[in-house]
Parts: C-alpha cells; sequence; structure tokens
C-alpha cells in the first residue's frame, strides 16, 4: 500500500501586495479628520459605483457601528475586535460567508486585517489603559481614502443624472417625432413621408431600450430625431438661423461710438491727439449732433482750419501781469525791439 502525502492546509489569512500596500496606507490614517456618520453614509453609497453589493455593505456599516464614537475622535482607534460568529449573528449571514465577505472588503480597500498568533482579535493596552497595540479588523483606511471614494460617488451620481436627463430627453424626442408625422400627413407628399417614417425607426432600433443605451448615443439619437422634427414640419434649416444669430449676439462685438469717443491719450494736452471732427464717425443718418453732410464738410477741411495755431501774448500783457518783470529793463528791451522792427 503506498503511502499518501498530505498537504497540509494553509493557516491564516492570505497576503498580497495590494493588501501589505493596504495595511501600510492605513498607518498613514489622521483620526479625527471623518465623523463615523460621514462613514456611514459613504458605506451606504459605494453600491453605486459597484465597489461592492448590499451585503457586504451591511455587513461594513455594522463593521462602523461597532467601535464607540471616541474611537473615531482625535488619538482613537477605530478598530473591530468582534468574531466572525458576531459579525455572522447581527448580519443574518453564516459564518464562512461573513469570513468570505471580509476577505473581499480587505481586497477592495475598505478594511484592512491584522491577525494575532493565535488568529484571534485582541487589544492589547498598557498600565494607563491606552491602546499599545491591536490585532482586529482595521478602519483606519477608509479614513484615508475617504476623500477618493467619496468623488467617486459624487461622479456616480452626476453621471446618473446626466443620463436620465439624455434619456427622457431622447423619449420625448422621439414622441415629438411620431406626432409630427402624423401631423404632417396632408403637408408632405406620401414619398417624402415614407423616408422620414423610415428615418425615424431607424434612429428608434439603433438606440433599441433607451434605459440600457450610454448617454452620448442617446445625445446623438435625440439631434437627429429633432432635425427630422423641423423638416417634417418643413422649417428652415438651422444653420441659416444660427448664422444669423450668432452675428446678432456676438458676444465679441464692440461698441462704435466707445470707439469714436476713447482716446489712448485721456491725459494729454495736445490738440492733435484728441478727438476732433476728422475722427472715425459712425455710418449713421446722427452721429452724436453731427449730421452726415457735417461730417463730410469737416473732412474737406483742412486740419489747420478745423485746430488754428496758438498765438503768443503781446509782451505789454505779459509786463501789466507780472509787474516784476520791469526790474530787468525789460521795456528798454522792448522798445529797441520795436525800432528795429
Amino acid at each position: 500500500m503506498n503511502n499518501t502525502q498530505r498537504h497540509q492546509r494553509p493557516i491564516g489569512r492570505k497576503i498580497t501586495p495590494q493588501r501589505a500596500q493596504y495595511r501600510r496606507l492605513a498607518n498613514t490614517a489622521e483620526v479625527g479628520t471623518v465623523t463615523r456618520a460621514q462613514l456611514t453614509v459613504l458605506a451606504q453609497s459605494l453600491t453605486c459605483i459597484g465597489k461592492i453589493n448590499g451585503t457586504e455593505s451591511h455587513l461594513l456599516l455594522a463593521l462602523i457601528n461597532t467601535p464607540i464614537a471616541k474611537s473615531f475622535d482625535r488619538c482613537g482607534h477605530p478598530i473591530v475586535f468582534k468574531s466572525n460568529q458576531a459579525l455572522a449573528f447581527e448580519t443574518g449571514r453564516s459564518v464562512g460567508r461573513v469570513s468570505r465577505m471580509l476577505s473581499r472588503l480587505f481586497d477592495a480597500g475598505l478594511i484592512t486585517m491584522q491577525d494575532s498568533g493565535n488568529y484571534k482579535r485582541c487589544q492589547i493596552r498598557n498600565g494607563d489603559g491606552e491602546i499599545t497595540d491591536s490585532c482586529g479588523i482595521d478602519l483606519r483606511i477608509l479614513i484615508v481614502r475617504y476623500a477618493e471614494l467619496d468623488e467617486l460617488v459624487r461622479q456616480a451620481r452626476a453621471e446618473k443624472k446626466a443620463a436620465d436627463a439624455a434619456r427622457r430627453r431622447y423619449r420625448g424626442a422621439l414622441r415629438s417625432a411620431c406626432s409630427a408625422l402624423s401631423a404632417a400627413a396632408t403637408g408632405l407628399s406620401e414619398d417624402a413621408l415614407s423616408r422620414i417614417g423610415a428615418r425615424i425607426e431607424r434612429v428608434s432600433n439603433v438606440v433599441g431600450i433607451a434605459g440600457k443605451a450610454s448617454s452620448r448615443v442617446l445625445r446623438r439619437a435625440t439631434a437627429l430625431l429633432e432635425r427630422l422634427i423641423e423638416r417634417t414640419m418643413q422649417l428652415p434649416r438651422r444653420s441659416a438661423e444660427a448664422q444669423e444669430t450668432q452675428n446678432m449676439t456676438c458676444p465679441n462685438a464692440e461698441n462704435g461710438m466707445h470707439k469714436q469717443i476713447t482716446t489712448p491719450y485721456p491725459f494729454d494736452d495736445s490738440n492733435e491727439e484728441r478727438p476732433s471732427a476728422t475722427a472715425e464717425q459712425l455710418n449713421s443718418p446722427k452721429a452724436g449732433s453731427a449730421s452726415k453732410s457735417a461730417i463730410e464738410e469737416s473732412l474737406r477741411r483742412r486740419p489747420s482750419e478745423i485746430n488754428p495755431p496758438r498765438r503768443l501774448p503781446a509782451l505789454p500783457t505779459v509786463i501789466s501781469a507780472v509787474p516784476a518783470l520791469k526790474a530787468y529793463g525789460v521795456e528798454s528791451w522792448l522798445g529797441k525791439f520795436e525800432q528795429r522792427g
């Protein structure tokens, strides 16, 4: 009789590089930055992103509610020491099912687990009653990854809202297209109606069930249906109307009057750099208070006629204004200048 070799069954929890990384990440948690209420809401919302299922969410919620509230405060230790049998009783599942769900939560990075020498969950306290070491289910990884997981939940909810809006628009456009096709039965030829009806049916077949189609497909189908509705109602093409609307409501349009009255030298005294009658005028019947003929006349005039040169005041006027100049013999100099002239 041949001796059969018996392989010893591995005991303990399997360690993988990913699980080791989660353990190291849990040690960097800043306990006190996230409350237990926030973790409770997060555990209930993780099912919408497909991270865990409903049963695993129920187990995670039971784990979060097990430690006291002070464990999530600063310098706390949110670690669960309950056995699988106690967790199975609270969740209404078998012990083996709870063990498998804990392993899946560990692989998902929602909990970390540290086994003791005899694979029991316990805590070690010092003489002052403070926890120095513990072996059990560690929830600190949830505190570290709270911002990441919460952002994933927010994105999933936003995508769900966008998908619902696209689905409603598509169903409304499909219903409107069918109504427009039946209402335009007397305005179009039978051949045109059959072509439009075939295209509407083709779009509906491509989309299939609206609840299973993507938002991108639904948006494209809605745009096609709206164009078919406009064609059925014999409306003008949207491209021409869009071009006219764009020209009428151009966001980069400038105010011509503002350009006319604005000068790049607002504090300069030079007449050559200030607006004058030769400045650019609006092409309108009346620009300011000047008529079109006045503008043309001002354009024909010479700059010297529009802006006459300045004349210096006479010397006697300056002397009468500044009597102190007499001390410098300005009057005698003025007499000599007049005799030479």
